[in-house]
């Protein structure tokens, strides 16, 4: 004989078998975690001269969940990693994955603090060699919002400036040495 149980989740009709009962298996159709029910026995009559007081009352139970823990039913799959975690995590606990919007908002924003605060060597020597190119560089790192742009447009402005001096100042020398 088997149990037949409904998924909470989609609603499909799952059928396990009896040696399942109390036990947790994931639904086929949609991952989630479904409870098998135990089944309804009737009534047992009582024995005579058996006590019950010294039996262990955990006997048979494969674990614990404390009162603290969150019920089994209140959890989901981690969509980056696939391992069963509660269902109102702002964290993956397995694979470190954030779900809350503001939390990996926070995250991206001091993972990556370092490298955009300050000018790569590569990017002086763009803003020194090839200012004009450097200074758009400058304008879309702004717009994206990364410190080092608005640097980056400075210093590669103020060499296109130098550049254009000296390219003058040779105009003017060359142009007034000829006879």
């Amino acid at each position: 004989m088997s149990i037949s149980v409904k998924c909470d989740d989609c609603g499909k009709t799952l059928k396990a078998p009896d040696s399942a009962a109390g036990k947790k298996a994931k639904c086929p159709q949609c991952g989630a975690t479904v409870k098998i029910p135990e089944p309804v026995y009737d009534a047992e009559e009582a024995v005579e001269g058996e006590s019950h007081e010294d039996a262990d009352p955990f006997a048979g139970v494969d674990s614990y969940d404390s009162p603290s823990a969150p019920a089994s039913d209140d959890r989901k799959p981690c969509p980056a990693c696939g391992e069963m975690i509660v269902a109102t995590a702002a964290k993956c606990r397995f694979c470190g994955e954030i779900f809350d919007a503001k939390l990996k908002k926070a995250a991206r924003k001091n993972s990556k603090g370092a490298v955009d605060d300050d000018m790569t060597t590569g990017d002086w020597v763009a803003a020194v060699l090839c200012s004009g190119i450097a200074c758009i560089f400058g304008i879309v790192w702004m717009i994206q919002g990364k410190k080092k742009g608005l640097k980056m447009f400075g210093v590669s402005l103020a060499f296109v400036i130098m550049w254009n001096i000296i390219s003058a100042v040779i105009q003017f020398a060359a142009k007034n040495g000829r006879p």
